[in-house]
């Protein structure tokens, strides 16, 4: 099995042609878009419809592209967005990035630790301690 993004909702596959599709939200003007990201974790390369413009600051709320439900990682951070990550031998593991605009920050959970990349990442990394599930890891 090739490496793969599934939905924590529905389970549904997320990754085509090399890209992670979400539908998306704006928050701040309800506008609605589709945003495909380059799945390499810590590379925030995003590439959207001319008519759906995202700027630095913009907080986007992700949805999945199957079920339609919210991927807002409310226990951790509103602002941060949750998805599974299956590797090539089948073993999953949790992958939150920030939905505001700008802020490059993602976290990978594995059993035992969570690993943080991006130039925002501290920014969230106390939120993850406030989270029983979490707090344990850090």
């Amino acid at each position: 099995m090739l490496n793969d993004f599934i939905c924590p909702h529905c389970e549904g596959h997320m990754m085509v042609a090399g890209h992670i599709i979400f539908a998306a939200v704006k928050k701040k003007d309800n506008i609605t878009g589709i945003i495909l990201l380059d799945p390499r974790i810590g590379d925030y390369t995003s590439v959207l419809h001319p008519s759906f413009k995202v700027e630095e600051g913009d907080e986007v709320d992700f949805l999945c592209p199957m079920c339609h439900k919210s991927l807002a990682a409310k226990d951790v951070h509103e602002r941060l967005v949750h998805i599974i990550f299956v590797d090539e031998r089948d073993e999953k593991y949790e992958i939150f990035f920030s939905g505001v605009a700008g802020e490059h920050c993602t976290y990978k959970i594995t059993e035992a630790k969570i690993e943080s990349v991006g130039k925002s990442s501290e920014k969230y990394l106390k939120y993850f301690k406030l989270c029983d599930k979490y707090k344990s890891m850090l």
